[in-house]
């Protein structure tokens, strides 16, 4: 139970336990209400650790070199099953790194934005899925474009907390093409690499 307190008050939390004879035992945990935990996929960006919510991935590949299209100079597009989306270079959007012209090695993350519009987001791998604790950025940085929060892992790691809506719609906004719209099922698919 030790434990499980010093967790409880890590988080910013209490505990409370009370006990009546005859009644039995009750127990109380009391969390602050910004604590929310997300479901994400922990991928890397630039040799950044990053988060992507799982409910926005709609699947993730790694396609040939063939399927990707320049669109002027520095957009792409990639080809997927017919489909033609809007590829955007998490690295160099967040300014991490230049744009890359050759996409190769690189995992594509199929994302779908709240309106339904779709884009391929370019991260540079995949590491595992988990429940990651969101911690507000906005109270001592302000809004950041793409990112939505942030979060600590067990290692002590700070990672961001991706927001693909916000990097669909900058790509929307482009004179070059516009998001497309996502052909859905009613069940997603998420494949691993």
């Amino acid at each position: 139970m030790d434990v499980v307190k010093t967790a409880i008050q890590a988080l910013g939390g209490r505990v409370s336990i009370s006990s009546k004879e005859g009644e039995g035992t009750q127990l109380s945990v009391s969390l602050p209400l910004t604590l929310a935990v997300l479901d994400g996929m922990v991928i890397e960006v630039a040799e950044h650790a990053m988060v992507m919510p799982i409910s926005t991935i709609v699947e993730t590949l790694k396609p040939p070199s063939s399927q990707f299209h320049i669109v002027g100079p520095t957009d792409q597009l990639v080809s997927v099953r017919g489909v033609y989306l809007p590829v955007v270079d998490v690295g160099a959007k967040l300014g991490l790194r230049p744009p890359l012209l050759d996409p190769n090695d690189r995992v594509v993350m199929i994302v779908e934005g709240d309106d339904g519009s779709g884009a391929a987001l370019l991260v540079d791998a995949i590491h595992d899925q988990r429940q990651v604790v969101i911690k507000s950025l906005e109270e001592n940085y302000g809004q950041i474009d793409g990112v939505a929060a942030a979060t600590v892992f067990g290692d002590g790691r700070v990672a961001l907390i991706l927001d693909p809506t916000s990097l669909i719609e900058d790509v929307a906004d482009t004179a070059a093409f516009s998001a497309a719209k996502l052909p859905m099922t009613e069940e997603k698919h998420v494949s691993a690499i």
